[in-house]
């Protein structure tokens, strides 16, 4: 063979090795598919890449992590919403017990009665000649205070059959004193100066027939309420239809008095409670269900209602991370105690729970939602820096393929010339040689 076929097929061959070349990157799309293309970029691109694997698996458990305070999250609205129907169900016995419902009523013990002033009508004259309708009329404020001005003498149906154990408590006050001013009872429209009154306050002190030593229960004068206790059957007993009011002042300016609170009772003071231990179990079905909430608030093992703490994990070597505390979110965790129904303040110190717990479920969620933000923060974050590491990566081994594709036809053009070229060189010498 002679020196110029065999450079020909030296280039043949040196043209088809660079054909091979040129179709594996158009069918890889890459420059660079081994260490032989070029080492440097090859290595780096690795490094590269699998840097962009490592955070790939840690945008799995940042995205799993935020799936678990989501879950939590669920759990807060439920547990409010639980409390909110924990406080209207103990806010309701409340009521129930001041309207007398429970037998006690207005919170009085079961041996008080409350004088109550439905309306001023009810109050009506009680000596004619005495009270004067120039003067004004009862100023009824609420159902259980009463106020006079001027020269008013008058009485209420009120039946109450007085002991020797009977106790009378009342509120009163006065900003400008009256001549009289009494509480008492009786059972018709006789004044008759009997001894069924006590003496409270005002400037005249004499007229007038009291049941105690005069000025045993008198009014200090301070212009604000003060409470007043008189043993009326230490003084008197018996059956009474009417309790009486007189606040006696001619002249101006005209002298007041009020009262709030009176309340009769039979031996010494009681407790107001009444048996409640019924609505536990009401109240139980309630916090129960918080108690199942804060334990199905769980996602793949991790449950931050049960006090449990999670960590996420942002870069590969784990020094960049974010530690989510979680609280007892149970009814024991959040001071939910169900087990005092005995009294109407027991009852009233539950609401007070209910609304501490609403107060450290709302502080949780703020900083739940501090955290779900940080996490998709970083996520978005992670997702943008493995896709930066991605593209880095193809850059430095990523074919030109218009590139590749030309050469490739180029080189296929050679081949076929070196082709032609051999077999026209291996005629030649063919016909010499014949």
């Amino acid at each position: 063979m002679g020196a110029g076929r065999r450079a020909q097929l030296l280039a043949l061959q040196k043209t088809a090795r660079q054909l091979d070349v040129a179709s594996a990157r158009l069918a890889s799309g890459l420059k660079v598919n081994s260490a032989i293309d070029n080492p440097d970029n090859f290595f780096t691109a690795k490094s590269l890449k699998n840097r962009a694997d490592d955070l790939t698996r840690l945008l799995d458990g940042i995205g799993q992590n935020i799936r678990a305070v989501q879950e939590a999250d669920h759990g807060i609205e439920a547990d409010l919403k639980l409390l909110d129907l924990a406080e209207s169900y103990l806010k309701d016995i409340v009521e129930r017990y001041n309207a007398g419902e429970f037998g006690a009523g207005s919170g009085l013990a079961p041996n008080e009665t409350m004088v109550t002033f439905n309306s001023a009508g009810d109050i009506v004259q009680y000596v004619a000649g005495q009270d004067m309708p120039a003067s004004g009329t009862p100023v009824v404020t609420g159902n259980n205070q009463v106020s006079f001005s001027g020269n008013l003498w008058k009485r209420m149906a009120f039946n109450y059959t007085i002991t020797p154990d009977t106790v009378m408590t009342f509120d009163y006050r006065s900003t400008l004193i009256p001549e009289v001013s009494t509480i008492g009872f009786d059972n018709d429209t006789n004044f008759g100066n009997d001894n069924t009154r006590f003496w409270i306050y005002g400037t005249q002190t004499s007229g007038i027939t009291y049941a105690a030593p005069f000025p045993t229960y008198d009014y200090s004068g301070s212009g604000v309420w003060e409470t007043i206790e008189i043993p009326v059957g230490t003084f008197f007993t018996g059956s009474f239809s009417y309790i009486n009011f007189v606040n006696d002042d001619d002249g101006a300016p005209l002298g007041n008095s009020a009262y709030r609170n009176i309340i009769l009772r039979e031996g010494p003071v009681q407790d107001p409670s009444v048996d409640l231990s019924s609505f536990r179990e009401g109240y139980q079905k309630i916090t129960s269900q918080i108690d199942d909430i804060a334990r199905d608030a769980n996602y793949r093992g991790i449950n931050l209602l049960k006090d449990e703490t999670m960590t996420t994990y942002f870069n590969e070597d784990r020094t960049s991370k974010l530690v989510s505390e979680g609280i007892d979110a149970t009814a024991d965790g959040l001071g939910l105690n169900d087990d005092d129904f005995t009294s109407i303040e027991s009852v009233e110190a539950k609401i007070d729970q209910v609304r501490a717990a609403r107060k450290v479920l709302r502080s949780f969620g703020s900083t739940l939602a501090t955290d779900l933000n940080i996490l998709q923060v970083r996520e978005i974050f992670t997702l943008g820096t493995v896709n930066t590491l991605s593209a880095g990566a193809e850059d430095l081994t990523r074919a030109d393929l218009n590139e590749e594709g030309a050469k490739y036809l180029a080189l296929q053009t050679q081949q076929q010339l070196g082709v032609s070229m051999l077999a026209l060189r291996t005629a030649n010498v063919l016909s010499i040689l014949s």
